[in-house]
């Protein structure tokens, strides 16, 4: 008897949710008792063996202003973090094929931290379960292909009086190749993430929509953050203006559970 064990890491993009596990919703929002909910559902042909644990993470921002997620900064998980004070129930278990595990969530309120919005990252590994040795086959070669899957998402907890804002100390705009690069260094304010989308609007100097671009934000701490606003090859120079409205409402997240702060609409005129 000769099997071959074949082992791969998925990324979830471009992965269909149906092959392998799925979950929803993609982001936890735990209520005023510190207590959530996650729905995990096996949607491929085989039995699936899941199993969560947690870490500190967040997005930020590469010199260029691109994002890029942070995992080791111990700093800001003891300003911010969950740290040992979630819990899953279960945290390991076989999912069986189409059918759909209740993953309860349970944070424990620290009182001696500060009013605000605490968070982790929820990572959710997931494999086809291992066949026990003896109803493995014994004659010939046989090959065993094992995918496995890991999904990482986030979990919130808001504690006390929130706020959140965006403070901007830099915002710019110019022509990179066929689109607007908006060049932004900001500060986050109050005591939680922003949590929104943004919308940006190129506009000609006779008012015509030359450009737009929707999508959504993460935005914790201050730094860094470009966006690209795509525009047609064959677009004419001269002046532009960009509208920028920042908002905390996402299609993604409910509104409940939002931090919610006014829009912020800014206008940047310039020429290429």
């Amino acid at each position: 008897m000769k099997i071959i064990l074949l082992s791969f890491a998925l990324a979830l993009i471009g992965w269909s949710a149906s092959a392998q596990v799925s979950l929803a919703p993609t982001t936890v929002f735990a209520d005023a008792n510190g207590f959530g909910t996650m729905y995990v559902s096996n949607g491929s042909e085989k039995a699936q063996e899941v199993n969560i644990s947690f870490l500190f993470g967040y997005p930020g921002n590469d010199p260029e202003g691109n994002m890029v997620m942070v995992y080791d900064d111990s700093l800001r998980a003891a300003q911010s973090g969950l740290g040992d004070r979630i819990r899953t129930f279960p945290r390991s278990f076989i999912l069986a094929p189409g059918e759909q595990q209740t993953v309860r969530f349970q944070i424990r309120p620290d009182r001696s931290k500060p009013a605000g919005t605490y968070f982790t990252r929820v990572k959710v590994f997931s494999s086809e379960q291992t066949a026990a040795v003896e109803d493995q086959s014994t004659e010939g070669i046989s090959a065993q292909v094992s995918f496995k899957l890991e999904q990482i998402i986030s979990a919130f907890y808001q504690y006390g009086e929130t706020s959140t804002g965006l403070n901007f100390s830099k915002l710019e705009a110019g022509k990179k190749e066929n689109s607007i690069v908006i060049y932004s260094e900001f500060a986050v304010l109050g005591n939680s993430p922003y949590l929104g989308s943004l919308q940006a609007i190129v506009r000609s100097a006779d008012g015509k929509e030359v450009g737009r671009q929707e999508q959504t934000l993460a935005l914790y701490y201050g730094g860094i953050r470009t966006y690209s606003i795509p525009i047609p090859e064959d677009l004419a120079s001269g002046t532009y203006e960009v509208e920028l409205t920042f908002q905390t409402s996402r299609a993604d997240i409910s509104t409940s559970d939002l931090v919610i702060a006014e829009p912020i609409i800014k206008k940047l005129t310039f020429s290429f």
